[in-house]
């Protein structure tokens, strides 16, 4: 038995020739408490407090940290809608990998209002996300894959459109301002009629530069990666998921996730072409 000391909410103890003293607050607290009562010997690691948070820990890597009460990214809290999502996703034993992911891109965004609100305004307008952080939205382009804003810029899949930064309107109550412009499905209508390709969009958080204030889903980004075109009759329909996956990802694709998606595209087969045959819905098995 060591020397210990047991007094209401403290707890003062000598382990390895060390007095250790803790109070109440401490994650191991109880466990130390009837260690002492039961057995009169604990481990030097239960009086660790960095050892105990970790064991507190949802999720941990070298750039974000996130517990039960909240996330930090580079050892900075971060509170908003997203990292309350994750949280809750983490809580519920679920994948947050995705949303993970595209917490660290959005941070090289250097437009703290962005930083904060683009995923609700994504949310809200249907867009998901990839697994490598990114997201998809729509644009819609003339006959020629032509952008109706300029007639110049040729949108083909595969193509990566940029524009310099600093020739993007940043004033996010322009709603119709120079940048390259993508969209959710509810304001396709708005463009030019039945006239024109719709597209797929692939977006780096990072790369976007305005978007309203209120959910006019229209928004503005300086690169895009053109990564599907699908009919405009169907377009409602391309995202049932929170995220998907397509060919133009940069992530590492399990084992485990190809025989998912393997398994899945078996018993739902594609109905057409394009995006439906080709994005693989990540989170189907959340919806189970």
């Amino acid at each position: 038995m060591i020397p210990h000391v047991i007094s209401g909410n403290t707890i003062s103890a000598f382990v390895g020739g060390d007095l250790k003293t803790i109070d109440s607050s401490h994650p191991n607290f109880e466990v130390i408490k009837s260690h002492l009562r039961d057995v009169g010997d604990v481990s030097a690691d239960l009086f660790d407090m960095a050892t105990a948070l970790r064991n507190y820990l949802l999720y941990e890597d070298p750039l974000v940290r996130v517990g039960y009460d909240g996330l930090t990214y580079d050892g900075q809290l971060v509170h908003n809608h997203l990292t309350m999502q994750i949280i809750d996703l983490l809580k519920r034993g679920q994948p947050a990998t995705p949303w993970i992911n595209f917490l660290k891109v959005l941070q090289f965004n250097p437009n703290p209002e962005i930083r904060d609100h683009l995923f609700d305004w994504l949310e809200h307008g249907g867009m998901p996300i990839t697994p490598d952080g990114c997201f998809l939205a729509y644009k819609k382009v003339n006959p020629d894959y032509l952008s109706f804003h300029d007639l110049k810029t040729q949108n083909h899949v595969g193509s990566t459109i940029f524009l310099p930064r600093d020739e993007c309107d940043h004033d996010r109550f322009q709603t119709c301002s120079a940048g390259l412009h993508f969209c959710s499905w509810d304001y396709l209508p708005r463009y030019s009629g039945k006239e024109g390709h719709v597209l797929i969009l692939k977006i780096s958080p990072a790369d976007v530069v305005a978007f309203p204030p209120d959910h006019e889903a229209k928004g503005r980004a300086y690169r895009y990666t053109v990564v599907d075109e699908v009919p405009e009759d169907d377009a409602k329909h391309a995202f049932p998921e929170p995220v998907y996956r397509t060919a133009y990802d940069d992530d590492d694709w399990d084992a485990e996730n190809d025989a998912f998606d393997k398994a899945w595209a078996e018993q739902h087969p594609p109905t057409i072409t394009g995006i439906f045959g080709r994005l693989k819905a990540w989170t189907k098995r959340l919806l189970n």
